[in-house]
């Protein structure tokens, strides 16, 4: 009982759950919470229902892997909560990630970059941070943008691209956003978490156009988001493309009104971000 417990514990701890989440629906938070601690034993049949709802195979869960396997399901952990804290301008859960990096061992180059890239991150999407680099900063996280070890990596690149987009001047970000575009043309091909990415980074390239008197140059991006899929997790950034649309086409009613939707559903932050 308590190796299943413990080994139930430790995924939970991998994936960034609660023991909410990780029951699923399947048992009892209560029970559930006993299996961890040995006093009760879980059916197979649960935990392999447990399990699925979590994509991790039965063989897999009960494979002892090696420290470097461990370290990469850790490292993509992290790079996900990254991702999410960054579009959240969620500085302290970044620097609790950038902690966690630190002591991952053996440090190698990747992570030594990923640390870097978080510092960045956490570092730049302040404007007033932004203001304060100078142009050798700016000339260090450029080169860092289209570095090995981050090009290997296409989900985090554009991720960091879309948070130090605003380093760029317009005609930089301009020919950087035609050539991701020219590059995930083929949007059925793109992996979805990638989708996701690229579409916060049209949507934060246009609000530079914006901040830049350049509005002329959006369309190419709105015309992408548009042609994105229409799935759940595009939704805000499906939303943002349609209101800066209607911007551009002097359509201030609709724009209006998605204004009022957005801070009736709680996002009156980023409604104050937006262009008027």
């Amino acid at each position: 009982m308590r190796y299943i417990g413990s080994k139930l514990k430790q995924l939970r701890h991998d994936l960034g759950l609660t023991q909410t989440e990780m029951a699923a629906g399947v048992i009892s938070v209560s029970f559930y919470s006993k299996v961890e601690r040995g006093y009760h034993d879980i059916g197979a049949e649960e935990l392999i229902e447990i399990l699925q709802k979590h994509n991790i195979s039965f063989q897999e869960f009960f494979s002892e892997e090696t420290k470097e396997n461990a370290n990469k399901k850790k490292v993509n952990l992290l790079m996900n909560q990254l991702v999410k804290a960054a579009n959240e301008d969620n500085d302290s859960e970044i620097d609790k990630i950038i902690n966690e990096f630190e002591n991952i061992s053996p440090q190698t180059t990747f992570i030594e970059s990923l640390i870097l890239q978080a510092k960045i991150i956490s570092n730049t999407h302040d404007k007033h941070s932004l203001e304060s680099l100078s142009a050798e900063d700016k000339k260090k996280i450029k080169q860092l943008v289209f570095q090995k070890d981050t090009d290997e990596n296409d989900y985090l690149r554009i991720v960091l691209i879309s948070n130090v987009i605003q380093i760029y001047n317009i005609d930089e970000a301009t020919f950087l956003i035609n050539s991701i575009i020219r590059r995930y043309h083929n949007v059925t091909e793109v992996e979805k978490k990638v989708v996701v990415a690229l579409s916060v980074l049209m949507i934060n390239y246009i609000d530079l156009c914006f901040q830049r008197n350049k509005s002329n140059l959006c369309q190419v991006a709105i015309n992408y988001i548009k042609k994105l899929p229409n799935i759940i997790e595009l939704t805000f950034s499906k939303i943002l493309g349609k209101y800066y649309e209607d911007i551009i086409h002097n359509n201030e009613e609709e724009a209006s009104k998605i204004k009022e939707v957005l801070i009736i559903a709680g996002y009156d932050v980023n409604v104050k971000r937006m262009a008027n």
